[in-house]
């Protein structure tokens, strides 16, 4: 489904787009014209980046690429005929000989060479050891020569190659897309040796992995029910080529669920955060009948609850106004798939706390019949998006909460009582709906989506808020942050003063389709609008969906190239989609 042919040869092509492969908490990733990125790794695990990249050479002519301070080493693309995705395997062409490496990853790292007619191959292993949010320039690893390989501290290299030990440095690598994002850019790359051999018509191959007990107390954590999960997706997945861009984010869709949990993206939100969680369920795993997961992940997060408060990022940080609200919307969702009551009698304690404590909290109280929230503590948490006051996207999940409760036997709060408020909302100069009231601030902003979604809008004002949401928001890829009118608008991604003031999240376009199937409007006007983002799949983050666009044209890729919100909602998409139309 996912190969490019001779336009490989240009460098910004290739840089620009981007494969990851997971397996639990463990990934590998790069460009297909070398590490452009420090997240970047051949193995990265638990977040630390052991094995960052192989220099490759067959006949003395470098196939690999790479970019140092001094200059770019691309001669590699020169000799890169093919590439294709499941698995990432690179067909090159050196004097004459074919060589095919495929790379396949399932926390064991197994690199192979098949080589048609006769080469020198000598691969050369680049190693550090570190936080994938850092970089390194010195090295003290205890180094040992092993049969067929190497131990380099934490991680065991070997092959069926000779092995010369020849430790060395490389100086200046230089990662360009961190370069861009403004951050460390610069590291160096320690080298044990090199691996060598003369290959005639068979193959030769490079196996990386972390050493045994270094990664006991990950493993411990992960009862025998969820490793029988993850080896069954694993077997099910092995050879499977995606035929379509669908089947595509479905694979994309497991890299996300780890250890019970979902991950928020790749590479660096590579950690259990509740909002993105609950967000992202009924799309990962609902729609794709994966039950048995999806409780799962109410009980990795349930039995973090604090005082009613979903942890916004796992371990300690539970500073969201939204995540709990989000938590009872999955469960809302999940029910009306499945008929659970052994379920709802362990999950509705947990409804019941956050009902009672979350309305008097350090992050959200209520005032009158709405929510009223702490600054930066909604999805939009920059200091350049304070929204402190009542959002109209957590009041929504508010109001849904309570209906939601009153279904299951909970009335601690009235749902008519707080609707009516709602209604406040309302900025009839502008046919729209205020993004916060209390203090108002009638930004023009995508929040007021999700209210209609969840049907809490009647349909004439519904209508007139589409219109402007149309108009104002709506791009190829989702909806702008921030109508292009307000003067705080940046049309390029530019850090976190554009995050969510004119960035494009490709997860709100969801919750517009929705809200458009939710008013029965012609299909005709959302029929075609995920084209643009299935297309995708072949553009930034092969095979998945990036985290945000540019609010201006061509709406270029930023962000995470793998975020599970985006992939999970245009799954969800998709899914309603193929229901009414």
């Amino acid at each position: 489904m996912i190969s490019f042919g001779r336009e490989l040869k240009n460098y910004e092509f290739a840089s620009k787009r981007e494969f990851v492969m997971v397996s639990g908490n463990a990934y590998c990733s790069s460009s297909l014209a070398g590490n452009t990125r420090k997240y970047h790794g051949l193995l990265v695990y638990s977040n630390r980046v052991y094995l960052s990249a192989l220099d490759e050479l067959v006949n003395g002519k470098r196939i690999s690429v790479a970019s140092y301070v001094e200059k770019l080493c691309d001669d590699g693309l020169k000799h890169l005929q093919v590439f294709n995705l499941y698995p990432p395997e690179f067909h090159y062409f050196v004097d004459g000989v074919l060589v095919r490496k495929t790379i396949s990853f399932d926390k064991l790292l197994r690199i192979r060479y098949d080589v048609l007619g006769e080469a020198e191959i000598k691969v050369y292993p680049l190693v550090t050891d570190r936080s994938f949010h850092e970089t390194r320039k010195t090295f003290e690893f205890k180094q040992k020569r092993i049969e067929n390989g190497f131990e380099v501290g934490s991680l065991r290299i070997t092959s069926n190659m000779d092995v010369c030990e020849n430790p060395d440095i490389y100086w200046n690598v230089f990662y360009e897309r961190d370069y861009e994002r403004g951050y460390e850019c610069v590291e160096n790359l320690y080298t044990p040796g090199f691996f060598y051999s003369k290959v005639r018509d068979s193959s030769v191959e490079i196996v990386a992995e972390i050493k045994a007990g270094e990664t006991e107390n990950t493993n411990e954590k992960e009862g025998k029910e969820m490793k029988l999960k993850k080896k069954q997706i694993r077997k099910k997945q092995k050879n499977k080529v995606p035929k379509s861009p669908i089947e595509c984010l479905e694979l994309a869709a497991d890299s996300f669920l780890v250890e019970g949990a979902i991950y928020a993206g790749y590479h660096w939100f590579a950690e259990a955060w509740g909002r993105d969680a609950f967000v992202s369920l009924p799309g990962l795993l609902l729609e794709r009948r994966k039950f048995g997961e999806a409780k799962d992940v109410f009980r990795f997060f349930a039995k973090r609850m604090r005082n009613g408060i979903i942890p916004n990022r796992v371990p300690n940080s539970y500073n969201s106004s939204d995540a709990s609200l989000w938590f009872i919307y999955a469960l809302s969702k999940y029910f009306e798939y499945k008929q659970d009551r052994e379920f709802l009698s362990e999950i509705k304690p947990y409804v019941e706390e956050i009902l009672f404590n979350y309305p008097e909290s350090d992050v959200a109280r209520l005032d009158g019949h709405l929510i009223s929230v702490k600054a930066c503590s909604t999805w939009m948490d920059t200091r350049f998006t304070p929204r402190e006051g009542k959002p109209i996207e957590v009041n929504a999940l508010w109001i849904s909460s309570l209906d939601f409760a009153r279904k299951i036997g909970l009335d601690l709060h009235s749902p008519e009582k707080a609707k009516r408020e709602f209604e406040r909302f309302w900025n009839p100069e502008k046919n729209c709906f205020y993004d916060v009231i209390d203090p108002l601030d009638d930004s023009i902003r995508p929040n007021q989506v999700i209210a209609i979604a969840l049907g809490l809008i009647e349909k004439d004002k519904a209508v007139k808020a589409l219109e402007i949401v149309k108009e104002k928001l709506l791009t190829p890829y989702g909806l702008r942050t921030l109508s292009p009118d307000d003067k705080r608008y940046k049309g390029k991604y530019c850090g976190d003063e554009s995050y969510h003031n004119g960035c494009v999240w490709p997860w709100l376009m969801g919750f517009y389709i929705e809200a458009l199937i939710r008013l029965k409007e012609p299909r005709e006007k959302f029929r075609f609008l995920l084209a643009p983002l299935l297309e995708h799949v072949r553009e930034a983050g092969l095979g998945t969906i990036s985290e945000i666009f540019d609010g201006d044209s061509p709406y270029e890729p930023n962000g995470c190239i793998s975020q599970a919100w985006s992939v999970a909602e245009v799954l969800r998409a998709y899914k309603m989609l193929q229901k009414c139309c």
